[in-house]
């Protein structure tokens, strides 16, 4: 047991040491080898772990979908805020928060890294999914939402969000954002089936 726990330990660390690499000196600038001088240990132990330097941006990818996702069980527990506050502001935080998160969000998106895309699309929804979905029960519970594929409605929320204002594919101009968010707001209004203008207010945290 004290061995399974030292080994994730050691994954731990070599995803920490990667994502500081390859913010500070760019993915594809960062060897294997510049892993490995700083971390201290041997290429063939960084091999059990990982199969490629891809693999390991992969797992860095699943540790913000999971930062982000305790975040929102946080925020969706609070019972103290309405709804639908704490279902934006839940929807928001999936961004990651560490400096240099750029870098690794502009490494996921690029074309050539399309794979990886997918891959942080598939764990984000998987995640974050039956999360909105317990809100989404409270608020049809609550007179509040009307919706008769709740699942679905989720997916198609977080996918559409993550399409528009997070993959960086719309060629928007600045001032274009307003308008785009207040679509976006007013089609999940639609979609949850509650009333017009109950998120108009959340534009704010958008911009």
């Amino acid at each position: 047991m004290k061995t399974v726990k030292e080994g994730e330990v050691r994954k731990q660390e070599i995803l920490m040491v990667a994502r500081e690499l390859f913010v500070t000196k760019g993915y594809e600038q960062t060897s294997v080898n510049d892993i490995l001088k700083i971390v201290g240990i041997a290429k063939g132990t960084f091999y059990y772990y990982f199969k490629s330097k891809e693999e390991v941006l992969a797992a860095i990818i699943l540790n913000i979908v999971e930062e982000g996702a305790k975040r929102a069980e946080q925020i969706l527990k609070d019972k103290s805020v309405p709804l639908i506050s704490r279902m934006m502001m839940a929807i928001m935080v999936q961004s990651p928060e560490f400096e240099g998160s750029e870098a690794i969000r502009d490494e996921m998106h690029k074309v050539e890294n399309a794979k990886l895309e997918q891959f942080y699309t598939k764990a984000m929804l998987k995640r974050m999914t039956p999360l909105l979905e317990d809100a989404v029960a409270e608020g049809v519970e609550a007179d509040l939402f009307h919706l008769n594929y709740p699942r679905e409605t989720i997916e198609s929320i977080l996918l559409l969000g993550h399409m528009l204002f997070d993959c960086n594919i719309m060629d928007w101009e600045v001032e274009d954002y307003p308008e785009k968010i207040q679509s976006y707001l007013a089609n999940m209004e639609r979609m949850l089936g509650t009333k017009e203008g109950e998120l108009k207010d959340f534009l704010q945290m958008f911009v």
